[in-house]
């Protein structure tokens, strides 16, 4: 089964406000991340390109910090997440989901793109682009 589209919370405009606003969700970095993708053209980004925009950071821990906010929001919710196609959870795209007409960067790196109602949300909380609400 395909990833694409699948957007495994269905999480309304208020709700991302109230988990954008919880500061043990989306800290500091959190923040500064999903406003960095929302600044860019389509709301979408490599990872790697992220890593570089704060500070240098490997896609890895950029990767990491993704999987560590859908997890806290999983957890919050009191949700399970769904598997992937090694039987593991399925963290990463809780708030991302792939570009289904290019799903990679002229780099060949995977692009992320926000999901449609955290772009919403945060449009309504006029995040600045150094990811202060």
């Amino acid at each position: 089964m395909s990833w694409h589209n699948q957007d495994p919370l269905n999480l309304s405009d208020e709700e991302w406000i109230d988990l954008l606003k919880d500061k043990d969700i989306f800290d500091e970095i959190g923040l500064k991340m999903v406003a960095f993708v929302f600044a860019q053209p389509n709301c979408q980004s490599s990872a790697t390109k992220i890593g570089e925009a704060l500070g240098g950071v490997s896609q890895q821990q950029v990767t990491a910090w993704n999987r560590s906010i859908a997890i806290k929001i999983y957890q919050k919710l009191r949700k399970e997440p769904p598997l992937n196609s090694k039987g593991g959870k399925r963290y990463w795209n809780v708030l991302f989901d792939g570009d289904v007409e290019r799903e990679f960067d002229e780099m060949g790196k995977f692009i992320w793109k926000l999901r449609p109602s955290l772009v919403s949300a945060l449009q309504q909380l006029r995040i600045r682009d150094d990811g202060n609400l």
